[in-house]
């Protein structure tokens, strides 16, 4: 599990190459005015950019806490013979995996999540990667849900077609995780005997802590729902900061979940090039149907790249120094 080699190896520089590549087609598609684009962007609201920085950091105590609730349910941290870090200590693994995510394609950040919390607690790596399953199988579940209900609040009740084909392939999703899930808790005996005998302990740790990690799951779903809401709280600072005041924050909270799914896309690093494209996309859609005032492309582009400075960049800018210091890793 070495980061640097990982970095360096062909796949990633391809996933690299292939997200800017994004982004060049889609910035040419556009009639941007560069200058108009950076002035926006050097004219932002310096105290209102730092709230937006620290809402983003403030997440991970929240999910901190909730991969330690899932953890617990799973049977970590009761005994005090492999007690499990602090949420301190989670939260820099969290963080750790994060950085993790935005320099490496597939998501491979979680596996590195798994690694890192069995080389410090000395748990079961397949159980925990469980764990981190089940907390993406909320928050794909949850926030389906909150795009639903946001997007018939942000445009009355009309979703453009253009995001409902999106809705519609997240929807395809989401059938296909319950089945999964379903098919784990009824069919795991079959499952079991499709596989490699030496694989059957370590398949029962994994869906041990997947399935286990929904106990408690009112809890959960509260931590989650309120990691997305200042999620959105981040984004709507950023726009602020631009000066745009006249969005709802129902447009904000699906614009902002909107390109947190895209960030699970396994083409590109922590999905860059497609969350862009999408925040500037449902920005003009939006200013289009009457809903948001005052955005145009270049001010709908400013949002995105100054959304991402903080959401990816800063990632990208602190996490090496995390890495160095961290006895963690």
């Amino acid at each position: 599990m070495s980061l640097e080699r990982r970095f360096l190896n062909l796949r990633t520089l391809v996933s690299f190459g292939v997200a800017f590549a994004i982004l060049y087609f889609v910035f040419r598609q556009m009639n941007l005015n560069v200058g108009d684009i950076a002035a926006h962007i050097a004219n932002a609201n310096p105290l209102l950019y730092l709230a937006a920085l620290i809402t983003y950091y403030s997440t991970f105590i929240i999910r901190s806490l909730r991969w330690k609730l899932l953890l617990q349910n799973v049977g970590f941290g009761r005994s005090s013979v492999h007690p499990l870090p602090s949420v301190a200590g989670l939260g820099e693994i969290i963080f750790l995996s994060w950085f993790a995510n935005c320099i490496m394609p597939a998501k491979l950040g979680d596996a590195y999540r798994a690694y890192l919390l069995k080389r410090n607690a000395d748990v079961s790596f397949s159980k925990t990667f469980g764990t981190i399953l089940a907390e993406r199988i909320v928050d794909l579940l949850l926030t389906f849900a909150l795009l639903a209900i946001t997007g018939l609040l942000a445009f009355h009740g009309t979703i453009p077609s253009t995001i409902l084909v999106g809705m519609q392939a997240s929807l395809g999703l989401v059938v296909a995780v319950v089945v999964g899930l379903l098919a784990m808790r009824n069919l795991g005996a079959l499952i079991r005997r499709m596989l490699p005998v030496r694989l059957h302990r370590y398949y029962g740790a994994f869906e041990e802590g997947t399935l286990h990690s929904f106990r408690q799951l009112p809890l959960v779903l509260l931590y989650s729902l309120l990691a997305w809401i200042v999620e959105a709280g981040r984004l709507y600072l950023v726009i602020l900061s631009l000066g745009l005041t006249g969005i709802g924050f129902p447009v904000v909270l699906f614009t902002a979940i909107a390109g947190s799914l895209l960030t699970s896309l396994p083409g590109t690093p922590a999905g860059l090039g497609f969350v862009e494209s999408v925040i500037i996309g449902i920005l003009l859609i939006s200013g289009s149907l009457g809903l948001v005032s005052g955005i145009d492309q270049d001010t709908a582009t400013s949002v995105a790249i100054l959304d991402r400075t903080i959401s990816y960049w800063s990632l990208v800018l602190f996490g090496p120094v995390a890495y160095v210091l961290s006895k963690k890793k």
